[in-house]
């Protein structure tokens, strides 16, 4: 390993409050960051090629007194090497390693681009335990990209938005290979949520970025009309919420658990 990802695992990129653990896996170790508090469990998954750094944004506007997990996908950040053979459930199954680790009981969870599909992937194979899914652009199928938006994913990024968000990819994939990179994009395309969510009643929260374009329907985007689905889109934005809208998807989320735990706001 190198002097450089050496130096990366020892560091929490996230502030002072947050505490860097690994779990030891067959081959290699898979990293996650705790921020510790006695309020709800939010478990927050970062998209393909961003590491936890890429949430800091949002996670400087969620309440403080949730308790945070920040879980960084195999390859990513401190977790190494990058997956081989894997799939959207054999991560789920990593973010749940996490969750028996810290003996958590109930949770709440999230995520962006694929970090999205994972979560909702968790909630189908963990229902008793998961109070609510928050998902950040998690399209429910790879037809929902051309289908709902003719294939634009960061349309409307600002030239400095665009530089920060590509700065956020390189501190990952700075160290894997062009094949690691290929057969990566390939996992998200081999899942579908269909199915689950039809099938659920666990309340989840989808959020989208409406491309400054006419808004897609629902079918199009493969999320049914169900009392426990809130589709909320946000004005002008794109796929890279995490980069543009870090306040309001922070507000969007603590507002989704608040209510859920009966608190209101």
């Amino acid at each position: 390993m190198s002097d450089k990802r050496s130096s990366y695992e020892k560091s929490h990129n996230l502030g002072e409050r947050f505490v860097r653990r690994q779990l030891g896996l067959d081959s290699g170790h898979f990293s996650y960051l705790l921020r510790p508090a006695d309020a709800p469990t939010f478990i927050l998954i970062p998209g393909s090629f961003s590491d936890s750094f890429a949430l800091r944004e949002i996670i400087d506007h969620l309440d403080e007194k949730l308790q945070l997990v920040v879980v960084e996908l195999r390859g990513h950040g401190g977790s190494w090497p990058p997956p081989r053979n894997s799939s959207i459930a054999a991560f789920g199954r990593d973010v749940l390693l996490v969750v028996d680790e810290m003996k958590l009981e109930s949770f709440y969870i999230g995520g962006h681009s694929i970090g999205g599909m994972i979560a909702l992937e968790v909630g189908r194979v963990r229902p008793h335990s998961v109070r609510g899914i928050v998902s950040i652009e998690g399209w429910t199928s790879h037809h929902v990209v051309p289908a709902a938006f003719d294939g634009l994913i960061d349309n409307t990024l600002s030239a400095a938005q665009a530089a920060r968000n590509e700065q956020l990819r390189q501190r990952v994939l700075q160290h894997w290979t062009e094949e690691q990179v290929e057969e990566f994009r390939t996992y998200w395309k081999k899942w579908d949520g269909d199915a689950f969510l039809r099938g659920t009643d666990l309340p989840i929260l989808e959020l989208y970025g409406d491309r400054g374009r006419e808004r897609p329907g629902r079918e199009k985007l493969r999320i049914p009309q169900k009392d426990n689905i809130d589709l909320q889109w946000l004005a002008g934005a794109s796929h890279n919420l995490h980069i543009e809208r870090p306040r309001e998807v922070a507000r969007a989320s603590g507002d989704f658990i608040a209510k859920i735990e009966g608190k209101g706001r």
